[in-house]
C-alpha cells in the first residue's frame, strides 16, 4: 500500500475552505524570480557606469540571494498549503518531478548547445552533476560558479531535497499542536539566525571569488542544502499557522510589502556578507507570505493576484530557468571583458546600460514564455498525474509549487 502524504489536520477554517485561491502568491513567484534577474542583470552592467557606487551594486547582488530565499519560502508554504489526504508519497514525487525536469533538461541542453557552439568548456564531471542536480553538496566553486553552464540550477538541487523530504516532514509537522505551531516557527527561525556562525566552525577551504571570504564557510551558508531547508521549513510553518487561524491577522500587505524591501535592500547592501543574507531577509519575506495569503483568504485580493502577476507568476520558473543563459551568450556577456569580450567594447553609458538590461529582461520574458507554454505546461497536464486521476483543476493546483 502507497503512503500518503497527509493533509495538515486542523480547525476547518475559511483558509482550508478557499485554499486553491491565493493568487496573490503567484504574483509573488514572480517578484522572486524578477528579483534573481535583477540581480545578474545588475551586477553585470553597473560597475561599467558606476563603480563607485558601492552600495548600490552590493543591494544588487543582494536582490538574487533574497529571490532565492523567497523561492524557498514560498515552496514550502504553497506544497503544505496545497497537500491533499488523497494524496501518495508517489504520486507527489511525480509531479515535482515533471515540474522540474522537463525545464530544467531542457535549459540545461540550450547551456551545452550554446557553450559548444562558442567554443567555450564545459567537464563532463560539471554537466554530470549539474544534469542530476547534485552540484550544490559539492564544494567547488569551478563547479558552481562555471558561467557557461546553466549557473542559477543550483537552487534546484537544493529543492531536490525539499521534495524527497517534505512528505516526511509534512506529517511529522501536523504532528505539532495549533498553539505550538508559532514555537516551531520562531525555533526555525533561530536556526538559521544560527547559521552564519555554525559555518565559522568549518576549515577556510580556500577564498570565495565573490567576497574574499572563506569558501566553506560561504558554501555552507549560501549552497548545502540541508542549510537551505530551513527556510522551506520555515514556509511550512508559516501554511500551517495560518490553516490553523493562527497567523497575525493585523500585518496589512502594504505594510508586509514595504517591509519586506527594506530586508531586501538591507540584505546586499548593509548586510556583512559573513552574516549571510538569509538571517535578515527571511523573516520579513514570511510576513509578507502570510500577508498576502491572508488577503486572499478574506476575499479583498490584492494586485499580486491580478491577471497579468498571475501570468507572469505562472512562467515564473522558466524565467529563472532560462535568464541567465541570456545574460551570458546575449548582449550583455557578448560585450563583457569578464567573458572575453574587448574591453573597448563595455558598455560605459547609461543609455547602452539601460538597452542591454532592457533587451535581457524583454527576450528572457519571451523565452520564459516559449519554455512555459510549449514545454512545462503541456507536460504537467499530461504526465505530472496518472490518467485516471487527471484533471483540469488538480493539475492546476499541482502547478502552483
Amino acid at each position: 500500500m502507497a503512503t500518503t502524504v497527509q493533509a495538515p489536520v486542523g480547525p476547518v477554517t475559511e483558509a482550508e475552505r478557499r485554499k486553491e485561491k491565493l493568487h496573490s502568491l503567484t504574483g509573488l513567484r514572480f517578484i522572486a524570480a524578477f528579483l534573481v534577474v535583477l540581480c545578474h542583470v545588475g551586477i553585470n552592467l553597473l560597475p561599467n557606469v558606476a563603480k563607485d557606487q558601492v552600495f548600490l551594486i552590493h543591494v544588487f547582488y543582494g536582490f538574487g540571494s533574497v529571490g532565492v530565499s523567497f523561492f524557498f519560502i514560498l515552496s514550502g508554504f504553497v506544497l503544505t498549503w496545497v497537500a491533499r489526504e488523497s494524496d501518495t508519497v508517489p504520486q507527489f514525487w511525480r509531479r515535482r518531478f515533471f515540474k522540474i525536469y522537463p525545464n530544467h533538461l531542457v535549459t540545461l541542453l540550450a547551456a551545452v548547445l550554446l557553450a559548444v557552439t562558442f567554443a567555450q568548456a564545459l567537464s563532463t564531471r560539471d554537466t554530470l552533476a549539474t544534469l542530476f542536480l547534485v552540484h550544490a553538496w559539492i564544494p567547488d566553486q569551478q563547479l558552481l560558479f562555471n558561467l557557461w553552464n546553466n549557473t542559477p540550477t543550483w537552487s534546484l538541487s537544493c529543492e531536490l531535497l525539499f521534495y524527497l523530504a517534505f512528505p516526511m516532514v509534512l506529517n511529522l509537522l501536523r504532528r505539532v499542536r495549533p498553539e505550538r505551531l508559532w514555537r516551531g516557527f520562531w525555533f526555525t527561525f533561530a536556526a538559521i539566525v544560527a547559521v552564519p556562525f555554525v559555518a565559522l566552525l568549518l576549515p577556510a577551504g580556500g577564498t570565495h571569488r565573490g567576497t574574499g571570504l572563506p569558501w566553506l564557510h560561504m558554501w555552507f551558508m549560501t549552497f548545502f542544502p540541508p542549510v537551505r531547508m530551513l527556510e522551506f521549513v520555515l514556509g511550512m510553518f508559516t501554511a500551517l499557522i495560518v490553516i490553523n487561524g493562527r497567523w497575525v491577522k493585523r500585518w496589512p500587505l502594504p505594510v508586509a510589502l514595504s517591509v519586506a524591501a527594506v530586508g531586501a535592500v538591507a540584505a546586499g547592501g548593509a548586510t556583512p556578507p559573513i552574516a549571510g543574507f538569509v538571517m535578515v531577509s527571511a523573516l520579513p519575506l514570511v510576513f509578507l507570505v502570510g500577508a498576502a495569503a491572508n488577503r486572499d483568504i478574506n476575499g479583498t485580493g490584492s494586485s499580486l493576484g491580478s491577471r497579468p502577476m498571475i501570468f507572469l507568476g505562472e512562467i515564473s520558473f522558466a524565467l529563472y530557468l532560462v535568464h541567465w543563459l541570456v545574460v551570458v551568450y546575449g548582449w550583455i556577456g557578448r560585450h563583457s571583458p569578464t567573458w572575453g569580450a574587448n574591453p573597448a567594447d563595455a558598455p560605459t553609458t547609461w543609455g547602452t546600460v539601460l538597452t542591454y538590461a532592457g533587451l535581457t529582461i524583454v527576450t528572457s520574458l519571451v523565452l520564459a514564455w516559449a519554455l512555459y507554454t510549449f514545454v512545462e505546461r503541456p507536460i504537467m497536464r499530461r504526465w505530472s498525474r496518472p490518467a485516471s486521476k487527471r484533471d483540469t483543476l488538480e493539475a492546476r493546483t499541482a502547478d502552483t509549487g
